[in-house]
């Protein structure tokens, strides 16, 4: 059986390196205060993690290692995006910081079980992860242009819990990682 070997080498690869190699420079632009600048990077980073993901559908560019590399940068990405809110808005969340801690502590649990079972970060690119990415960031983007919006903040962490959830359910069900999977509504008894 002849095996073929995937171009690694493309746009979309380059565009979640990038994402990962940026997190160190975002954590120090956070700790030194520099909101601005945190925020148009984490921007751009959110915009290149978006483009990623539809050049590879598009133009049929997805790989093994860009579907880690992309959920490593993802992974990345959030704790610096924690971290920033945690060190740059926290006198607005502090009212939250329990569902604040609760949605850290989904992000990292999903990833340290599959480490544990899989021994790879999980990349299962569910829809609703999807879904609540997007809440997320009109949340992240509101919060550092405008204010705090409580209703959007419940429908954020009622997204989050709900893609957690739905994302434990197929790591605790799946032999093997697997990539792109749509969610519960998509999967056949």
């Amino acid at each position: 059986m002849k095996t073929t070997r995937e171009n690694i080498y493309n746009l979309p690869n380059f565009l979640s390196l990038y994402r990962l190699l940026s997190v160190p420079f975002l954590f120090y632009v956070a700790y030194a205060g520099y909101e601005k600048l945190f925020f148009y990077w984490f921007l751009i980073n959110m915009f290149t993690d978006a483009l990623d993901g539809f050049i590879a559908r598009r133009f049929n560019m997805q790989t093994q290692l860009g579907a880690k590399l992309d959920s490593l940068a993802d992974f990345a990405m959030y704790l610096a995006g924690m971290y920033g809110l945690i060190h740059l808005k926290w006198e607005v969340l502090q009212a939250y910081r329990y569902s604040f801690y609760l949605l850290v502590f989904y992000y990292i649990f999903i990833d340290m079980f599959a480490l544990i079972k899989f021994n790879e970060i999980s990349s299962l690119h569910l829809i609703s992860s999807k879904i609540n990415g997007v809440i997320q960031g009109l949340f992240f983007f509101l919060l550092f242009t405008w204010r705090f919006y409580t209703v959007l903040y419940w429908l954020m962490f009622g997204l989050a819990s709900f893609s957690f959830l739905e994302n434990m359910y197929f790591l605790i069900k799946l032999k093997k990682m697997r990539s792109n999977l749509k969610g519960l509504f998509w999967t056949r008894s």
